[in-house]
């Protein structure tokens, strides 16, 4: 475990510390950039080559479809206790987003021009489910639960095989209860190059969303532009702003929690109390042989002891600075900490609710802006798979009385078409001039 100062003048620093300099690795990008390449030119043989090489070495074409029949039977074979709580994320999950839901509207506006707005959904969403490490039924549930609500016409997934060419178990049930039926076993930067630019057997994507690791992240950073995306996610991430009073196996368990992510996971715990900080490096050591954790995870948690004669609005500010993934708030008063909160995907209230409710069962969305992208990016969400379309109309008057400022504005702009198909309308459209003149 590392340990850190922060104090007013640092603040910058620590966090660029604790991160690390923002940029992309040149040699996965270029490696992706092959990868993308030959799946455009090669089709299905490239995935399956790609697959054999990264996944499973005895993969082959006949597999990449995953057949509903197989999709239905996870879900019959799943245990009970397993199907029931899968259940109940997604209702959550689903009745989360249902309020974010917003309909058409249609409005007269000051010159009587009527203006209004569409939420129309995309059309063909790609859904990535990450794997090979570890199976992520939850991941499903986070992607597909948005996608549906917006009312997107077909989903699809694509996710890694395991080693034998075989699909989590999990994850097919957790698409049958969704009623999903579209998937394929296609995992890395070759899954967002099928979706993106379409294969003999997969068809392309309007927009691609889901989690994965750099090669996934990179690969949908040079497909966009060809197609949506949500975000570029990095490595997942916690922050925790704990006082005296907070308890330190409970901070040990939430940090240990979120290094069990992996390679480059970050968990970070702030306090202005020295003995806090203590008691919590002392207890996560312990936890962590107690769960017989990789040592090497405790490297990636760090403990920040903040200094100053306002140390609650040191911490405070710090988070904003560094706008975590998630943010934990153990203190006397988190509801009303919380206000001067800028920057953050989620945020946890008091003790009694830690970052794993979100990642599985609460309902909010587990797909966050990671990297500090906080500052300006927010979860997954039903906007993420719906389209504004802004919708105009005239009446005579209106045109009457807009057209003379649209030319002018036209006109400093050196566009006289625009100026013209304007006047033309309010030759044909607008009121006559003895009209106008009353």
């Amino acid at each position: 475990m590392q340990r850190f100062d922060l104090t007013e003048d640092n603040m910058h620093e620590l966090v660029l510390s604790l991160r690390g300099e923002p940029g992309k690795d040149q040699q996965a990008s270029r490696r992706v950039a092959g990868i993308i390449r030959e799946v455009r030119a090669g089709g299905d043989e490239a995935l399956v080559s790609f697959t054999r090489e990264f996944d499973a070495p005895g993969f082959d074409a006949a597999h990449l479809k995953v057949e509903a029949g197989e999709i239905e039977s996870a879900l019959a074979a799943a245990p009970g206790p397993l199907v029931e709580a899968l259940k109940l994320a997604a209702e959550n999950i689903r009745m989360f987003h249902q309020h974010e839901l917003r309909g058409d509207w249609t409005a007269p506006m000051r010159q009587n021009q009527m203006l209004g707005q569409r939420m129309i959904p995309v059309d063909r969403a790609g859904l990535y489910v990450p794997g090979g490490g570890a199976d992520y039924p939850s991941s499903l549930l986070m992607t597909v639960v948005p996608a549906q609500v917006a009312g997107v016409g077909e989903i699809f997934i694509c996710t890694p095989p395991d080693s034998e060419g075989g699909t989590s178990q999990a994850v097919l049930a957790a698409a049958a209860l969704l009623e999903v039926d579209e998937m394929y076993r296609v995992g890395g930067a070759q899954a967002i190059a099928a979706m993106a630019y379409g294969t003999e057997t997969i068809r392309p994507a309007d927009i691609i969303c889901g989690p994965g690791n750099i090669y996934v992240t990179e690969a949908k950073r040079q497909v966009f532009g060809c197609v949506g995306i949500d975000s570029l996610a990095g490595p997942s991430e916690v922050l925790i702003i704990a006082d005296d009073a907070a308890a330190p196996d409970l901070l040990a368990a939430d940090l240990l929690a979120q290094v069990e992510h992996g390679s480059g996971a970050i968990a970070v715990l702030v306090s202005w109390s020295e003995a806090l900080l203590e008691q919590v490096q002392t207890a996560t050591a312990s936890l962590q042989q107690e769960l017989e954790m990789d040592r090497t995870l405790l490297d990636q948690v760090s403990l920040v002891l903040a200094a100053g004669d306002d140390p609650l609005e040191l911490a405070i500010g710090f988070s904003n600075s560094f706008a975590p993934e998630h943010l934990q708030i153990h203190t006397v008063q988190p509801e009303q900490d919380v206000h001067k909160i800028t920057a953050a995907g989620a945020v946890f209230l008091g003790e009694d609710v830690c970052t794993a409710y979100g990642d599985y069962i609460i309902g909010t969305n587990h797909v966050l802006p990671t990297a500090g992208t906080a500052r300006y990016d927010s979860a997954l969400s039903v906007e993420n798979f719906l389209r504004k379309v802004a919708v105009i109309s005239l009446i005579p008057a209106t045109v009457s009385e807009l057209t003379p400022p649209l030319v002018e504005i036209a006109r400093a702009e050196g566009l006289r078409a625009h100026a013209w198909a304007a006047e033309l309308r309010q030759e044909r459209f607008g009121l006559p001039p003895e009209v106008e003149k009353e």
